[in-house]
């Protein structure tokens, strides 16, 4: 087993510790399989075979770290670095193969004896993990943590592995002991899913054994919900492709935004990463769920008026429930009440009747956020089934389009001088109340060219005065 110890001295000294102490120390779980893996380790499990308190202190005073206590019964000491975190606990009065049998998945069943250097493999997860499989441990998994029915799939989307066929069956007759789990457990193995990228497989099968309208209960009424005939679709498989071209646009977005803009939008993109990934997601699963309350019919033709509503409305009160972070939730409402919006803005730049004041209007409303709408608005319009290569392509250089005027041309002028300031307004005799509109008014007009002069300036704001 290649585990350098010298690479990670708080791990030496806890090493040390046990030895002073006579006590054999185990490393388990996650932490053994990302070794094996080669990947990068944040949390390491470990075991020792008694003196628990001792071990615990005498770490904390060489760390000078302070501990969290898990679990008083079951004692699991939890210690906090920079790069990762350590858990201690004992594996008294049990055996070790008893500890790795109770845990979730083969692959997180393996232990290492740091002192051999030996893996201790009882349920043949070293197996699982060169066929990249999960596969349960034991049959009481769900029940022992329902939390795990989520685990299942992000592990698997994290690792890119299959889920074993009497694994996802045991999961799918077990979607029901979700109710009994803790909402911000489940907020944070959601958000600890979403941040990974190429996880539409995973949704899909997510939803094929009921687990997301278990979660979500609006969205199974998404089910068998035909849309017109510009949908290829009903309602919840739209939703799941646009969620598709949500991951799909996030791999492509040096090439969707544009070469030449890209790297302004990437630092508010790369500061804000999480939960405008996060967003997007929900905002494809949430989108169009209140299309089956709204839903009518006129002879051949199928509306769903203030559809984005409703859905906006549904969507809060799984924000509220799972207690989402507000910048995800607010994100998230955004984009659902919104994503019809650039539509409009599509059919006329392909009319070539796409003018200055439609596009100032539609960033000075929604700023840099403009761009995170119009990603989404491609990911949702490349979901209708009915879009060739060459449409695509078409939506891609309207969305490079207007990302080039917000950088080039609507950020520049935002940083110009006002060329009425607020006390020459007020001196005119314009009421507070009417201020901020003249403002934006007279900016907006300047940058049209309406306005080019102070006069002008205060020629037009003169018919706004007392």
């Amino acid at each position: 087993m290649n585990f350098d110890i010298e690479l990670y001295p708080n791990i030496k000294y806890l090493k040390e510790i046990c030895d002073l102490y006579n006590v054999k120390l185990y490393l388990i779980g996650g932490a053994v399989r990302d070794i094996i893996l080669n990947k990068k380790i944040t949390d390491f499990d470990f075991l020792v075979d008694c003196k628990i308190e001792e071990i615990a202190t005498a770490f904390k005073i060489k760390t000078n770290r302070k501990f969290v206590l898990f679990d008083k019964k079951i004692k699991i000491y939890r210690f906090f670095f920079e790069d990762f975190t350590i858990d201690l606990s004992e594996l008294k009065p049990k055996t070790l193969e008893y500890e790795l049998e109770r845990r979730d998945f083969t692959i997180n069943s393996i232990a290492l004896d740091l002192d051999t250097k030996i893996l201790i493999d009882p349920l043949k997860g070293l197996n699982d993990l060169q066929n990249r499989i999960v596969r349960y441990s034991n049959n009481t998994i769900f029940e022992d943590d329902p939390i795990r029915l989520i685990r299942l799939f992000r592990i698997a989307a994290q690792l890119k592995f299959d889920i074993e066929k009497n694994t996802l069956e045991k999961a799918k007759n077990s979607i029901h002991l979700l109710k009994n789990v803790a909402f911000d457990r489940i907020t944070q193995e959601l958000e600890k899913f979403f941040i990974i990228n190429d996880t539409f497989n995973y949704i899909l099968l997510m939803d094929r054994i009921g687990l997301i309208d278990e979660l979500f209960e609006e969205l199974s009424f998404e089910n068998g919900c035909m849309q017109s005939s510009s949908h290829l679709y009903d309602v919840k498989s739209h939703s799941l492709s646009v969620y598709n071209f949500v991951e799909w646009s996030i791999l492509r977005m040096k090439r969707i935004v544009g070469e030449d803009c890209f790297a302004n939008y990437y630092n508010y993109y790369k500061s804000n990463r999480k939960h405008i990934i996060i967003a997007l997601k929900l905002a494809a699963l949430f989108h169009d769920c209140g299309k089956p309350f709204v839903k009518q019919i006129n002879g051949n033709e199928i509306s769903f008026k203030n559809h984005e509503i409703y859905s906006a409305e549904i969507f809060k009160k799984y924000a509220k429930m799972y207690n989402f972070q507000k910048k995800i939730t607010q994100t998230t409402n955004f984009l659902i009440l919104n994503h019809i919006v650039p539509a409009q803005l599509f059919l006329e730049w392909k009319n070539n009747s796409l003018n200055d004041e439609l596009l100032y209007d539609f960033f000075d409303i929604f700023q840099i956020y403009g761009v995170d709408l119009l990603i989404f608005a491609l990911s949702d319009t490349l979901a209708k089934g009915k879009i060739r290569m060459v449409n695509r392509e078409i939506f891609i250089d309207f969305l490079k389009d207007m990302v080039c005027f917000y950088f080039e041309r609507y950020v520049n002028f935002t940083k110009l001088p006002q060329i009425l300031k607020a006390n020459e307004l007020n001196k005119l005799g314009i009421e507070d109340s009417n201020l901020s509109k003249v403002i934006k008014l007279i900016k907006k007009y300047t940058f049209l060219q309406k306005i080019q002069t102070k006069d002008d300036a205060l020629n037009f704001a003169r018919q706004f005065q007392k």
